[in-house]
């Protein structure tokens, strides 16, 4: 994903390795001067001088093979690092372009660099301003429950969106400009049920209705689908937004609203098919979007920040600050706190106090890579997902991680939390081009 950057011991490392002297080719250099010693020496002076020119042809001869052999040696070496570097997940630090200068002509944001942008290992500095909560060893103890039931395939690209449907079928966007339709009741069938052609990449869902999805795509639309039409039909395209679409949450049964990379939230009237309302104070894009159970809006940006905003005056009343990076995601719990994961490592954690301003409870760090995404699994637990391919079960009560998924080969990049009849699920969304269901049997008290 875009250029690697290198440490400066990375770098150090790689000089000594390059100063190093190569055995074999000195020995084959040893070789030729050996041979070209052992010419034997000629009587008349036409023959001295024609030996001497065999011998230096020889010698030039030998020197452009050495110098070959060197090339070779050095491009190996080369793509070797390389190699070690994409294992190693090292990516680059990346400036924040404004949204103006994208504006200006720049164009959308390469995904790639969205994704992965600040995502190297924080400095020591900003570690020693993080109070990390490590599980404890009778947590970390804890027998697996969860278990991969099933993983559906078909999608050509990275999965960015994922939904349940009223219908219990879940929906699923990618960046091959399809959306898909998978039935869970079939437990044979791996295999979509239904595919729909967009025209572009799509980075988030919503059924706002029965059979009536949302879709947030590159091209700066919310495109509106008929679930229940054969061939399925795009019955509105709602425009507005300058830049890519990335979030979609539902107010009302009339209002929805939507967040995108041009910094801007929106507010939509379902029905009159028009914008209500328009709500800015971000400097870079929006990258989550929810809606509060006290009906207030919590948005996460590329600048850092969480906003709280009032929707019916469209006034944002507390900006939280704390993470280093890019907000990736932001969640409200069931008990009220949000939890916030970001580029930086951290999930954070935020209460609300008497005076109705959130406040800073603790920061967690156990993940390897950027946080992503969130789902609420009981009102004990919680569910993360990481850019280091794992899935983290997290008690509430302690904030202790007690289980840790692993299956998915890629960014994790959606998580949902399923119903399903008698058991305990979740499905995953990854850059792998997968999505997996995971599950576990209900213990008595787990709800």
């Amino acid at each position: 994903m875009g250029c690697y950057q290198e440490t400066n011991k990375k770098k150090k490392s790689k000089e000594n390795e390059t100063s190093k002297p190569n055995t074999k080719i000195t020995e084959n250099h040893t070789k030729i001067s050996t041979k070209l010693d052992q010419i034997p020496e000629e009587k008349n002076e036409n023959d001295i001088k024609a030996s001497e020119e065999e011998k230096k042809d020889e010698l030039n001869n030998g020197e452009e093979r050495i110098n070959e052999e060197i090339k070779i040696e050095q491009n190996k070496e080369e793509e070797e690092n390389k190699d070690n570097l994409k294992n190693k997940n090292f990516y680059p630090e990346r400036n924040i372009d404004s949204v103006i200068n994208e504006k200006e002509g720049e164009g959308n944001k390469n995904e790639n660099d969205r994704e992965n942008n600040n995502t190297s290992e924080p400095k020591k500095d900003e570690e020693e301003k993080v109070k990390i909560i490590e599980p404890t060893e009778e947590k970390k103890e804890i027998l697996k429950d969860f278990t991969n039931t099933r993983t559906f395939y078909g999608h050509s690209e990275k999965v960015t969106a994922i939904t349940q449907l009223n219908s219990g079928k879940i929906a699923t966007g990618s960046y091959d400009n399809t959306i898909r339709i998978w039935d869970l009741n079939d437990k044979e069938k791996t295999t979509e049920d239904k595919i729909i052609r967009e025209n572009g990449r799509i980075f988030t869902l919503l059924e706002f209705k029965d059979n009536k999805l949302l879709c947030g795509t590159s091209e700066n639309l919310i495109n509106l689908w008929d679930l229940d039409s054969s061939p399925n039909i795009c019955e509105y395209s709602f425009a507005g937004h300058e830049l890519w679409v990335n979030c979609i949450v539902k107010i009302d049964e009339q209002r929805f609203a939507s967040a995108s990379n041009d910094a801007k939230i929106k507010i939509w009237d379902y029905f009159r098919r028009e914008c209500l309302k328009e709500l800015t104070g971000h400097t870079d894009c929006i990258l989550s979007l929810i809606l509060l159970q006290n009906g207030k809006f919590c948005s996460g940006s590329a600048d850092t920040t969480i906003k709280i905003w009032n929707p019916e005056n469209s006034e944002c009343i507390q900006t939280l600050t704390g993470h280093e990076k890019w907000v990736k995601c932001v969640f409200e719990l069931d008990n009220g706190i949000i939890i916030s994961g970001s580029d930086d490592w951290t999930i954070k954690l935020w209460k609300l106090g008497e005076d109705y301003n959130y406040y800073l409870l603790n920061t967690i760090k156990e993940h390897k890579h950027s946080v992503r995404t969130f789902c609420q699994i009981d009102r004990r637990h919680f569910a993360s997902g990481s850019f280091d391919s794992t899935i983290k079960i997290w008690e509430i009560d302690t904030w202790n991680c007690v289980e840790t998924l692993t299956g998915h080969t890629s960014n994790i990049i959606g998580l949902i939390n399923l119903k399903v009849n008698g058991r305990i699920a979740i499905a995953s969304c990854s850059n792998d081009k997968n999505i997996k269901i995971w599950e576990k049997d209900i213990d008595v008290g787990e709800n």
